[in-house]
Order: C-alpha cells, then sequence, then structure tokens
C-alpha cells in the first residue's frame, strides 16, 4: 500500500503548476518555489525572493531571474542653427583714419552688406578710389549700396563689404614728396585700420582693389607693385599717363616689365568709345598681352568719361570683384578664428 504523503506530493506538485500558469507575475516578483522530494506539502519552502541568500541558509538555491532594466531612450544631438539674416539691406557708414602722411585724417564711406555684425564671419572687401573732381562720395553717388542690396538678395553678389576713401590733395600727386604717397596712405595707414576695427578677411584672397579715373592710375600702380597684397584689380576708364610719373610707379612701366609669374592678378580694364582715355587703356591691355598676363578688357560702344557711364556699369564692376567670393556668408572664415592667409 502507498502511504497517503506519497500520494499527497504528485497532487501538490501539479496545484503549484497550475497555480504558478494562472498567475503571471512581472519578472522580478516571480517566486522561486524550492520543492525537497520525499517531503510532505507542509514542508514545502516559501517562496524565495531573488536576490542574495544570507551565508547559511539550508536548503535554499538561489537562482537569480535577470530584470528587464529599460535603456535610456536615445537623445537626438542637436546640430547648429544656420545663420538666417532677417535683413534685407545693407548699410552705408562713414569712418575716419589719423594719418600720418597727410597730416589729417582719410575719411570713407563704407558700404556693410545684410548683418554684418551679426553673422561673426570675416567678409571680403574692395577698396574703391575715386577719380579727380569727386570724393569719398562718388562710388555711393553712382549706386552702390543699392547695387549690393540687389545682388546679395538675388544671390549675383557675395556678401562683401566695399570700403571707398577719400584721396583728397596726396590723391592728385603723381610724384612721391619725401617717400610719402597715397600708396602708403592705402597700405600703412587705411588697410590697418579697417581690418583692426571690422571683422574683414585681411589676407590677399580676400582683398581687391579698383578705381575710377585717377582712382584707377592708383589701383593699378599699387596693386601691380604689391600683387602679394591683392587678389584681383580693376581699372574703370582707368587714367593712365605715359609721362610725368616715376617709372617706378607708373602703371604702364610696372606692366611693361610685369613678370607674367609673379602677377596673378585677376585684372579688369573697361571704358567708352568716346571717353579720351581709351589711348592709354588701350596701350595696358597691349602690354600686358605681350607679357602674357591674362586680363579682361572692355569697350562699350556708348559711353564717355562720366557718372553716366561709370553709374551703368557699377553692378558689372561689382560682379568681377565678388566673383570669386563666397555667396554663403557661412562659408566665410570666422571672426573667432585668426586671419585665414
Amino acid at each position: 500500500m502507498i502511504p497517503k504523503r506519497h500520494l499527497l506530493l504528485p497532487a501538490v506538485i501539479l496545484t503549484l503548476i497550475v497555480l504558478a500558469a494562472c498567475e503571471p507575475l512581472a519578472p522580478d516578483q516571480t517566486p522561486v518555489y524550492i520543492v525537497v522530494t520525499g517531503e510532505t506539502p507542509d514542508t514545502l519552502t516559501q517562496p524565495v525572493p531573488t536576490g542574495p541568500v544570507a551565508a547559511g541558509a539550508a536548503g535554499v538555491v538561489n537562482t537569480p531571474i535577470p530584470s528587464d532594466t529599460p535603456l535610456p531612450e536615445a537623445t537626438a544631438l542637436s546640430s547648429p542653427t544656420p545663420f538666417a539674416c532677417p535683413e534685407t539691406t545693407g548699410r552705408v557708414i562713414q569712418g575716419a583714419v589719423p594719418s600720418a602722411v597727410t597730416g589729417g585724417e582719410i575719411t570713407y564711406y563704407m558700404y556693410l552688406p545684410p548683418c554684418f555684425y551679426e553673422s561673426l564671419q570675416r567678409h571680403p572687401y574692395v577698396i574703391l578710389l575715386h577719380g579727380t573732381g569727386y570724393d569719398d562720395g562718388m562710388w555711393v553717388d553712382l549706386g552702390v549700396p543699392s547695387v549690393m542690396d540687389q545682388g546679395i538678395a538675388s544671390g549675383t553678389l557675395p556678401p562683401m563689404v566695399v570700403l571707398m576713401p577719400d584721396g583728397g590733395l596726396i590723391a592728385e600727386l603723381n610724384d612721391q614728396p619725401d617717400g610719402a604717397s597715397y600708396e602708403i596712405v592705402i597700405l600703412d595707414e587705411l588697410i590697418p585700420a579697417v581690418e583692426r576695427d571690422f571683422c574683414l578677411w585681411g589676407a590677399r584672397a580676400g582683398r581687391a582693389i579698383g578705381g575710377i579715373s585717377r582712382g584707377g592710375f592708383w589701383a593699378f600702380s599699387i596693386a601691380l607693385r604689391h600683387s602679394d597684397e591683392f587678389s584681383a584689380v580693376g581699372g574703370h576708364s582707368p587714367h593712365f599717363e605715359p609721362d610725368n610719373v616715376a617709372p617706378e610707379f607708373n602703371p604702364l612701366e610696372l606692366a611693361a616689365r610685369a613678370n607674367p609669374a609673379q602677377v596673378t592678378l585677376r585684372i579688369y580694364l573697361d571704358h567708352g568709345a568716346d571717353d579720351y582715355v581709351g589711348t592709354n587703356v588701350r596701350r595696358m591691355a597691349d602690354l600686358l598681352r605681350q607679357n602674357r598676363i591674362a586680363h579682361d578688357y572692355f569697350v562699350d560702344p556708348v559711353g564717355d568719361h562720366d557718372m553716366a557711364y561709370w553709374s551703368s556699369h557699377v553692378a558689372e564692376y561689382l560682379s568681377f570683384y565678388g566673383q570669386v567670393w563666397p555667396k554663403d556668408v557661412a562659408a566665410l572664415p570666422s571672426c573667432l578664428e585668426p586671419n585665414p592667409q
């Protein structure tokens, strides 16, 4: 005869299995039942929570139950928000730089593109020199600010600064009394001052120079003598003189003996068909061609040496200077880093 306690044991085990199937618990709360073989149901141990068990606990086998620990949600890395300029027009400011050469000040107008200060980017710039009988307001009167605004808005011009200084009496002098010249004013006084006070791309790649009439003479004289300082030079109805200018400062003489391996400037020349300066501008173009120095030379079939001609070509001039500069302000060098060379 089989003892009753042996008949009860299978029933108890079956009951426990059924209960376990009917009462699902959270993974970290599932009890572990320890069955001691040959004992009555009264000797079944109580559920033992998972986790460490005190040392020396007889008859208890601690089987840890892994719990599902939720992983932290992935956090998307924030990317810098592209700078968006809310301004549609730039601004024209006036300034002055003390000049030891002239004993006075170099006054200037400066066009700053929209959000110049807020962008924190180094802007390229062109120095535009005026002609005889005009002052630093000449290029403003020709429409530079409105042409720049329209060009930047349409994406045809880059966000660049236009610096328009007043040459005063010294810009009218061919000779160089006591070594003082307009060249020194531009290179040693004006450029260092504006690059110190404004976040400009102060390197050859970010700097250009050009001028109208007498300003074109100086732009070519300075750029051909210091082609390592400028990336481009333009002469718009430039007044080149074959005589009365020291050879070392005369643009025609400089072009005649220029080394094409050293003159890597982008060069632009233009005038109207009725302009009296045309003969010497053509001579400049011929000298550049003979020396195999690349340049652009345009003769408008209509036009004279006057404001009407120049104002009709301002957009072309600015397009030439800004041709290789980024149109996206974000691509410009940062004001927070040194000037790239």
